[in-house]
């Protein structure tokens, strides 16, 4: 596909959806994001993504400017029913999340090995728990609570580290 074509497209995938949701239309909304899903389905239909990654990364491009899409329509619809619109929207998305686990797949396997660990010499392996005990904290709100799951991913950290190390 050339580009200016798929310029057009995405412009289209992208505004598709948020206009009726810019303009509070429930019914346009679901009228023109079907016509999305329409086009959206036929460059799914067209690269399957299941055939290659080449195909994979094609149709996930497309299923995500259409899923973009979706999210400004909800985002713009917020003064008023977003709960509809959301509804519409997870469903119509769902060729997004099927080409988002083929791509995740193919490049999950080939990236994660234990060498990726040993990068910088075990830090980024200490590193990345840290960063994991941050994300586990961010759902707690007692102070106790967060001092004794901080200081255990920082031991853990270093843990880690000590055995990524070279």
């Amino acid at each position: 596909m050339r580009e200016p074509s798929t310029l057009l497209v995405s412009i289209v995938l992208i505004l598709l959806p948020a206009i009726p949701g810019f303009l509070f239309n429930f019914y346009a909304f679901v009228g023109a994001s079907i016509v999305g899903l329409a086009i959206v389905m036929y460059y799914f239909s067209a690269n399957l993504p299941w055939k290659g990654v080449r195909q994979a990364i094609v149709s996930l491009y497309f299923t995500g400017v259409f899923s973009l899409g979706l999210a400004l329509g909800v985002f713009f619809a917020m003064p008023i029913k977003p709960k509809e619109f959301a509804l519409v929207s997870l469903i119509e998305s769902i060729p997004f999340f099927i080409s988002f686990a083929y791509v995740a797949k193919a490049v999950l396997v080939k990236a994660i090995n234990k060498d990726i660990l040993k990068v910088g010499n075990g830090y980024f392996a200490m590193l990345l728990i840290i960063i994991l005990g941050g994300l586990a904290g961010r759902f707690l709100h007692n102070f106790y609570e967060l001092i004794i799951l901080y200081s255990g991913f920082i031991a853990l950290g270093i843990i880690a580290y000590l055995y990524f190390k070279e």
